[in-house]
């Protein structure tokens, strides 16, 4: 229960703040124990940083296989749109998400090889999970390219959601997905 709390905690802290700007003693704080109580559970700041990284990163790879799986049977317009306008939705409404994307972007440096790692893994799994997806779709590409190209368009909404905020993030969704759908769609 009280690891739980921790991480729950360090999410919240660590997505507002970073790394760098990230307490554990705020976090110590926040769940009602002291400081060295966390040792307990983490060995230090930076073994609960990846770990909620991690677990961070497993659950975007999650929402991800779960809505391919129930959508599958779905065309690319009410397959991918839909997966772009929910990350939108999450990265404003869920914590999680939201330390998520700060971590990959901001990445403190003497952690940068581990959360690297995690980060290839993520976009890997990511590529691979949308090339299944669209080999099965009419495209005037291939599926794999269609994937990366699909990949391409996500990267630049993250960089919008961080940078440019909701707004800006919808104009570049609108415009971006316009271009890649007329791009990959196979004329019928």
């Amino acid at each position: 229960m009280t690891k739980e709390k921790i991480i729950q905690a360090a999410m919240l802290n660590f997505s507002e703040h970073g790394y760098s700007g990230g307490s554990l003693a705020q976090i110590a704080e926040e769940v009602g124990i002291r400081k060295q109580s966390i040792y307990t559970y983490f060995k230090s700041k930076d073994a609960l940083y990846l770990s909620i990284s991690k677990q961070a990163m497993e659950a975007e790879l999650l929402f991800a296989k779960e809505f391919i799986a129930k959508h599958h049977q779905l065309p690319v317009d009410k397959v991918l749109l839909p997966f772009l306008q929910s990350f939108l939705e999450r990265y404003e409404s869920s914590t999680e998400t939201k330390f998520f994307m700060r971590s990959i972007f901001f990445m403190p440096q003497h952690l940068e090889e581990q959360l690297s790692e995690q980060t290839y893994f993520y976009l890997d799994e990511l590529e691979r999970l949308f090339t299944d997806y669209l080999m099965e779709q009419k495209l005037s590409v291939t599926a794999n390219e269609a994937a990366i190209g699909f990949l391409a368009l996500l990267d630049s909404l993250y960089v919008e959601m961080l940078y440019g905020g909701s707004e800006r993030c919808e104009k570049r969704l609108q415009a971006g997905w316009t271009i890649f759908y007329r791009g990959i769609r196979a004329e019928v």
